[in-house]
């Protein structure tokens, strides 16, 4: 049973458990689609600079993760980290199915203490997952700590739109359509409140830059995507 007092990871991992069935399809519904379309420019970032081995955080269904071994062929290995037994299950699923060459092994981590050496892999990325940790700094260390000197990170996040007229229409999709999709589509309304309270407490733009700095990153830069209702953030260890 949760209560005020339970941790932010316990809540969420209980959360993200009971929406995994129907997680893909409400991103589908909630976003028309578009994440894919960012996605796909997470993984445009990771072409250019070729990595052989990368961890996805957070990785949830995977989506990410087989949108990057589709389409980088010089990937020796991907593994994909969650707090979410659930979502894991379904990345299992969906990974068995697919045809791609680069080995995809996902596995129960959290990313406050991820259990892998220094320097471990090119690249790390994390689509829709910072927003959720608990302990954001602590997190971002640990993927700097496991990235190799000289390696990228990449990270995909929904934000909010500076433009007023966008920020309105943004506001009216994050607190009436997307809880009234979460509770017809995953009977779960809290779940998807949760959303835009996660969204409006988690730095953004320069402030999120700032932090990455501040956990050792350089060459750190952001980019607004459809008009700021994501954000692509990129910098190297």
């Amino acid at each position: 049973m949760l209560t005020q007092t339970t941790s932010k990871t316990e809540r969420v991992r209980t959360m993200f458990n009971d929406i995994a069935t129907r997680y893909d399809l409400l991103n589908k519904l909630m976003t028309f689609g578009v994440d894919r379309s960012w996605r796909n420019d997470a993984v445009s970032l990771l072409e250019e600079v070729q990595p052989s081995t990368l961890l996805d955080v957070a990785v949830g269904t995977a989506d990410l993760s087989l949108q990057i071994a589709q389409k980088i062929s010089s990937l020796q290995s991907i593994v994909g980290v969650d707090i979410s037994k659930e979502m894991l299950e379904k990345g299992e699923e969906k990974v068995a199915k697919s045809n791609f060459t680069t080995p995809i092994t996902l596995m129960e981590a959290n990313c406050e203490a991820l259990p892998f050496a220094e320097g471990s892999f090119d690249a790390v990325t994390c689509a829709f997952g910072v927003r959720n940790f608990e302990r954001l700094e602590q997190s971002l260390t640990e993927m700097h700590r496991v990235t190799v000197e000289g390696g990228h990170i990449v990270i995909l996040e929904l934000s909010i739109p500076r433009n007023s007229l966008l920020r309105m229409g943004y506001t009216f999709w994050t607190h009436t359509f997307v809880p009234f999709v979460g509770s017809f589509v995953a009977h779960n309304r809290e779940a998807y409140h949760y959303l835009p309270r996660s969204v409006v407490a988690m730095p953004q733009y320069e402030a999120f830059t700032s932090l990455l700095s501040q956990v050792g990153y350089r060459n750190v830069s952001f980019t607004p995507l459809s008009g700021g209702i994501a954000t692509l953030y990129q910098a190297v260890k």
